[in-house]
């Protein structure tokens, strides 16, 4: 069953509902979703970004960044040992902050092998390598190098691993500051030195004796954040990518990318917003939700989902939108702030790409970003089972949450469900039954597993447009010798039916529905 909230209720197809909450779909039916537990030792302040990686072979930490309410910013890295803090410079001085470090700052990051490199776009790149405990800051030396030029921030910086050259850094939307004036280059991007896996890079001057470069590139509007997929890198600003090709290395006088425009019109909405699949590369812009597979955009969204999504995104907070790729589900979430948002993502809408099936919107926590990552069980991370975590950017718990553990939101909360489905066509021997005709619906039977009770309503309407009119719930255990459930009177040339459920304990899966229902009304 696919969500799709575009399609008029009276056009969908068998497998698509409406309207939905909290349910998502799984093999040949719609359950409801697991809950969310709280994982490992709280953060000191406000968390406004995370990502997590292997600190070693066998060593998994999350790391986070975080705010307080006069803007100062933290690092920490958070691990089944602890939270320590690895802001820059901690380690002389133990009250260390950066500056301004607000709810909308702009963080991109990347792993290489065991080092982590970050941008928040206020100060130099910086990176977190294995065998230190703070976090250090890219020297003026290396990464400030036009003359006359005190201080130099980039909007994003993402690693590539060229097939030509190996791992660079590639950093796109440069402000350089002169005289105390800041100059914005919002099309220009420069790229590292090579570099291995286990270091970082030497500098970031183009010279003759390296592979480092700096130049404009042909896009409209700023560059935004860049991804790789296959061989190439792509660099997007708001409504076009380049692609970034490489050319055979001869010597170090040689270009080692070929540069052009790849498409005028698909872009990104703003950094984060993007993610890697095993093929492809999914993404949302100001027009749609993307699947990219190295040659050419396919929307994902249109005529499904894309004008309900849009039209419940926050226009205040949509900066705040991350993507993340669930492989143990095999489904892209999309975390957006919606019309009801204090400010940071409260719902989640997934893409299950194997099935090419939406799902309702789940309810989240305030999410400021979230990863993949091993699960916590009993404390200690399963590198054998995999799920996603996020961070709570309010609220009074400052701990990391993991997803699809237990039947329950954190703090023991109970989880509403909802899948509902309108204008509905009831079937006969002969087929469906016509619209002229109206039916009596007098019970319907569910094909449901799990535990506990589910609650099922039952209206409709005399025509498609007319607003649905429901009866009494009904309530029927699910492990029980009496599957069904009765109805009031009524008489509806369209039926609709609500599935719904409001617990912390119990967990069904709903694969069919079998009616009862006699044809009371003919209209000629």
């Amino acid at each position: 069953m696919s969500f799709t909230p575009d399609v008029p209720s009276n056009a969908l197809t068998a497998a698509e509902y409406n309207s939905g909450l909290n349910v998502e779909t799984d093999v040949r039916g719609i359950k409801k979703i697991f809950g969310e537990q709280e994982i490992l030792t709280a953060v000191p302040n406000q968390a406004i970004f995370m990502e997590g990686g292997f600190r070693n072979e066998t060593t998994w930490i999350y790391v986070v960044a975080t705010r307080d309410t006069s803007n100062n910013g933290r690092w920490y890295s958070v691990s089944t040992s602890g939270v320590s803090n690895i802001t820059p410079g901690v380690g002389g001085n133990p009250s260390v902050t950066l500056p301004n470090y607000t709810e909308d700052i702009n963080i991109t990051t990347s792993w290489v092998g065991n080092v982590f490199f970050i941008n928040d776009g206020i100060s130099n790149p910086m990176y977190f390598l294995p065998t230190n405990t703070e976090i250090t800051v890219t020297s003026n030396s290396v990464w400030n190098y036009d003359v006359g030029v005190t201080k130099t921030v980039a909007g994003f910086v993402r690693n590539y691993c060229s097939p030509n050259v190996g791992n660079i850094l590639i950093a796109g939307n440069i402000t350089k500051t002169s005289g105390g004036i800041d100059y914005n280059y919002p099309t220009t991007v420069r790229w590292s030195q090579a570099f291995a896996n286990t270091g970082v890079p030497a500098n970031w001057i183009p010279t003759l004796s390296n592979v480092a470069n700096e130049q404009e590139v042909p896009v409209r509007g700023p560059l935004i954040d860049g991804f790789f997929l296959g061989g190439n890198f792509y660099v997007c600003s708001y409504w076009d990518t380049v692609v970034f090709s490489p050319i055979a290395y001869q010597n170090s006088t040689a270009p080692v990318f070929g540069v052009r425009l790849l498409n005028q019109g698909r872009g990104l909405l703003n950094n984060n917003c993007w993610t890697n699949t095993d093929a492809n590369v999914y993404g949302i812009d100001a027009r749609d939700i993307w699947v990219f597979d190295g040659s050419n955009f396919t929307s994902i969204g249109n005529q499904r989902v894309k004008d309900y999504f849009f039209s419940n995104l926050n226009p205040t907070y949509y900066g705040r939108i991350f993507m993340v790729n669930n492989t143990q589900k095999y489904q892209i979430e999309i975390y957006y702030p919606d019309l009801n948002s204090s400010g940071w993502c409260n719902k989640m809408l997934s893409y299950r790409y194997d099935l090419n099936i939406w799902n309702a919107p789940k309810d989240i926590q305030n999410a400021c970003m979230g990863t993949e990552g091993p699960k916590v069980v009993s404390g200690a991370f399963n590198l054998a089972s995999r799920v996603i975590t996020y961070a709570q950017a309010s609220g009074t718990s400052k701990k990391l949450i993991q997803t699809a553990v237990g039947n329950s939101f954190i703090n023991n909360a109970a989880i509403p469900c909802l899948f509902e489905r309108n204008n509905m066509a009831m079937q006969t021997a002969q087929g469906p039954v016509p619209f002229s005709s109206k039916v009596y619906v007098h019970r319907l039977l569910p094909e449901i597993s799990g535990s506990g009770a589910i609650n099922i309503t039952v209206g409709g309407s005399d025509s498609t447009a007319k607003v649905s009119t429901y009866g009494q719930t009904g309530t029927t255990q699910i492990d029980t010798n009496t599957p069904w459930v009765t109805t009031q009177q009524n008489a509806v040339r369209m039926v609709s039916l609500k599935v719904q459920s409001n617990d912390n304990t119990d967990t069904w899966n709903l694969t069919a529905i079998n009616w009862q229902t006699t044809i009371v009304e003919d209209a000629f």
